[in-house]
């Protein structure tokens, strides 16, 4: 088990990149403490362990999900849920943070729609056994979507598109780089479109590159961060 764990860290190198944002979400946490944002390091944990846990029983035959030799290594269903949670968490987030009254009633029709969907699909692809593609690809479009209404919130109170020392503006950004690069990698995987060996690990890098680039993001934004008060400082 322990050996099985070591490989995991060794195999999966992006999982360190969790560990790093971790520890620096924790350590700026007095920053962002009373913010909407005070939840990020559950979620950064969350993530960590999701991840360490969905390559465990992808890579390990003492852990599994589904006790059929069969089906030992899917872990469709802890993405699933784990995507749900990131969607919502940040579509709260946006609403908590951008002013705009149509903007954030426009946040709250897209979660609305997110969660009839993820209700739904099930129903079409099996929840333990495939990964939920319209809720996820609905999501991700959402999510960016809502990423750049903010940025345009930004843009109408401090006339700037992008603030530095503001952390939610580093998270905006990270997220709508991976989920641009990632939704065409999902599709494509969900369709086989990759059927040899070498694409596949070509694929696997970008994926794990878009990771790198999102919470690289997010590490730097809680490096450069300040503390929000009336006014994001410029």
């Amino acid at each position: 088990m322990i050996s099985d764990f070591l490989n995991v860290f060794l195999e999966y190198y992006f999982l360190w990149i969790y560990g790093i944002a971790l520890l620096v979400a924790l350590w700026r946490y007095p920053r962002y403490y009373d913010s909407p944002l005070k939840y990020f390091p559950i979620l950064l944990m969350y993530t960590l362990l999701n991840e360490t846990f969905g390559a465990l029983i992808y890579k390990s035959e003492q852990i599994r999900l589904i006790f059929s030799d069969f089906f030992s290594f899917y872990n469709w269903a802890i993405y699933n849920i784990y995507g749900i949670i990131f969607y919502l968490y940040f579509f709260y987030v946006y609403w908590c943070y951008i002013s705009n009254k149509s903007h954030k009633k426009l946040i709250i029709y897209a979660s609305s729609l997110y969660v009839i969907t993820s209700i739904a699909n099930p129903f079409f692809q099996n929840f333990i056994l495939e990964s939920q593609l319209y809720s996820y690809i609905l999501g991700a479009l959402f999510l960016i979507c809502i990423g750049f209404l903010y940025f345009f919130d930004l843009k109408t109170k401090y006339d700037k598109w992008f603030l530095k020392k503001d952390l939610l503006s580093w998270l905006s950004l990270g997220v709508i780089i991976f989920y641009v690069g990632y939704i065409p990698i999902k599709i494509f995987r969900h369709y086989e479109v990759f059927d040899t060996p070498e694409e596949a690990t070509f694929i696997r890098n970008i994926h794990w590159g878009l990771i790198l680039a999102m919470y690289g993001c997010f590490v730097l934004g809680f490096l450069l961060m300040r503390r929000r008060r009336t006014k994001v400082e410029v």
